[in-house]
């Protein structure tokens, strides 16, 4: 299942078609019934579609590559900007700590002695993406290492939080409904240095753990889990699996594609 070009709408009789191949291996437990496997189905790609705009600000906060303003993060060597951000109906606020190689703090960053940063941040706002809008609140904690001297990659780990609730309105005008809350782990993300068009994270992974609750519908109130690792590969499309299940996501190009 791919990821790639934002803002094109599945009708619900395709989209029954495109997930009845999905099988009840990508349910997860729930807090009464189980779900069917075409509603298990449709809760693995609205997580999916979450996972790839959240970890898209994550990598342009990474000083990856993304969005035109890149949150605010300069691209130019010997700069780390810490500035607060908007854009797209977003609200980013950072504070930075800069250190050198012996672990002292630093007043301001050095491009040739500063080793690493601590990266505080949150990212509040409504995205709204024509026929998908969500509401985002969550922080993250970010650690750059390797920046002594003029580094051509640096070392990203970190943790983070959040909470998400998003209305998705189908074609035929029915809508689905869920709120979200998550926890985020990265480990070892290496991005190349100086940040460019192409400099996608070349490895490293970012595991997500969601807890779904379902508003609305016949489903109403109930709640299931989901954990999203992704593998980065120096691509715009890493390795990812749902409850261990592939799928195929497109951080540069953030929405889904319709299939044929």
């Amino acid at each position: 299942m791919r990821f790639m070009r934002p803002l094109a709408p599945y009708t619900v009789p395709a989209l029954l078609a495109l997930l009845a191949t999905v099988t009840a291996c990508s349910a997860d437990s729930t807090t009464s019934a189980p779900l069917s496997e075409v509603n298990n189905a449709l809760v693995n790609a609205d997580v999916a579609t979450v996972t790839v705009e959240t970890l898209g600000q994550d990598v342009e906060l990474m000083r990856g590559p993304g969005g035109t303003f890149g949150l605010g993060l300069a691209a130019a060597r010997g700069n780390f900007e810490c500035t607060n951000a908007g854009r797209d109906g977003l609200t980013i606020s950072r504070i930075c700590t800069y250190k050198d190689a012996a672990g002292n703090v630093q007043s301001a960053y050095d491009s040739l002695t500063t080793a690493s940063v601590s990266v505080r941040a949150s990212v509040e706002g409504t995205i709204a993406r024509e026929r998908v809008t969500m509401t985002v609140d969550r922080n993250a904690e970010f650690t750059v290492s390797g920046l002594v001297g003029q580094e051509t990659k640096a070392t990203w780990n970190g943790t983070g939080s959040g909470t998400i609730s998003r209305v998705r309105t189908t074609e035929d005008g029915s809508t689905r409904q869920y709120d979200m809350t998550f926890t985020v782990k990265r480990d070892n993300v290496v991005i190349p240095v100086p940040r460019t068009a192409t400099s996608w994270p070349i490895s490293g992974t970012v595991t997500k753990k969601y807890t779904v609750v379902i508003t609305g519908g016949p489903n109403d109130g109930k709640s299931v889990t989901r954990e999203v690792v992704i593998t980065f590969n120096g691509t715009s499309t890493p390795t990812a699996t749902i409850n261990g299940e592939p799928w195929e996501l497109d951080l540069a190009n953030r929405g889904r594609r319709k299939k044929p």
